[in-house]
């Protein structure tokens, strides 16, 4: 099968990696061609040939352009390389891949995919989804919650399918070292208010646990807040902000506990990451992806939305109570695995939900 993926980048972001897992498994068996806007750095390692449409991202006023110019030179190579699907990731990513496709006459082959909560989608591109999605052959929704969002924005139930997004299953390294030479527990993504890092901060002061560290990766517009109210808290020499990391797994194989204290998600890959590396998770029951992800209590630990408390008391019993940590961390890995590589990435290729 000849397959094209149409994403804005391939720098660091969940979709990012989601392209590059599936892209790396597909060309495995099957021609695999990427379209980006801007080619200039690629982060990941993905799987068959890169093409560069040179619309890097613009300023507001040069958007339209961007949108007409990546449609054209879409719509030529699609006429040239004649795909068998089109596969599309996020809005700015799906509009030029609907004209593109509209253009080449290629509509039928073309898959759009939705990775955020649709109640978070920004109101220009709300106006248009109802009436763009509906002219491509699926719309693909990452959870279940985000398919009932899309649902209400009036596209046809017809159109709608649910692929969970896929991890890749690590080997356990558990003789690597530490990055910290202190017990720790881990957030991680980008530095934006919807993460709720500074909740997760609440919780971390009132922890009372041995030399305990709070490490959380990624980089954002929020990295000084957040170590100015660290600062306030009087946690900041055990708060530690490294920036993004290509090692992740060895922040897994050590942490204490992986902790999400997100507002809102779409389907949070981080949390199927670190229960495949063995990491018991902790998360706010957010809309959405995490109680599709695992079983409250027994794959992971559900605490209501906000509750700081819950979240503090929560991350405490999984340090204290070892068996309780070891019950969580391997029913998470066996979870995890219904998310796995190979189980998912066919499901693009045919017509079936996971």
């Amino acid at each position: 099968m000849k397959i094209l993926v149409v994403i804005n980048v391939l720098t660091h972001g969940g979709a990012e990696r989601v392209v590059c897992r599936l892209t790396k498994e597909w060309a495995k068996r099957h021609d695999v061609h990427i379209a980006v806007f801007d080619a200039t750095q690629p982060v990941y390692e993905f799987g068959g040939r890169l093409t560069d449409l040179g619309v890097p991202a613009p300023t507001l006023l040069r958007k339209l352009s961007r949108l007409f110019n990546g449609s054209f030179r879409l719509a030529s190579i699609l006429r040239q390389y004649r795909p068998d699907r089109i596969i599309s990731f996020m809005e700015g990513a799906n509009f030029i891949a609907i004209f593109g496709a509209a253009m080449s006459g290629f509509l039928s082959r073309l898959w759009v995919s939705v990775r955020r909560n649709p109640a978070r989608i920004s109101f220009p591109y709300l106006v248009f989804i109802p009436i763009l999605y509906r002219l491509a052959a699926r719309v693909i929704a990452p959870s279940n919650g985000v398919r009932d969002g899309l649902a209400k924005l009036r596209l046809p139930a017809a159109k709608l399918s649910v692929i969970r997004n896929p991890v890749v299953f690590p080997i356990l390294r558990s003789t690597s070292p530490s990055p910290l030479p202190f017990p720790y527990i881990l957030g991680a993504g980008k530095l934006r208010k919807e993460k709720g890092f500074d909740r997760l901060l609440r919780s971390f002061r009132g922890i009372d646990y041995p030399d305990l560290r709070l490490v959380i990766l990624g980089d954002g517009p929020e990295r000084e807040r957040l170590i100015g109210m660290a600062n306030r808290l009087g946690i900041g020499s055990r708060v530690h902000l490294p920036g993004a990391s290509s090692e992740i797994d060895r922040w897994f194989h050590h942490a204490g506990c992986f902790v999400l204290s997100s507002h809102h998600e779409g389907w949070p890959n981080v949390l199927m990451e670190a229960m495949a590396y063995g990491c018991p998770v902790v998360s706010f029951d957010c809309r959405y992806g995490p109680s599709e992800i695992f079983e409250n209590g027994i794959s992971g630990i559900l605490v209501a939305q906000g509750d700081v408390a819950g979240l503090r008391d929560a991350i405490s019993r999984i340090l204290t109570d070892v068996e309780h940590r070891n019950r969580l961390a391997n029913a998470g890995r066996a979870r995890g695995k219904l998310f796995s590589i190979d189980r998912i990435a066919p499901l693009w290729l045919t017509d079936g939900d996971t």
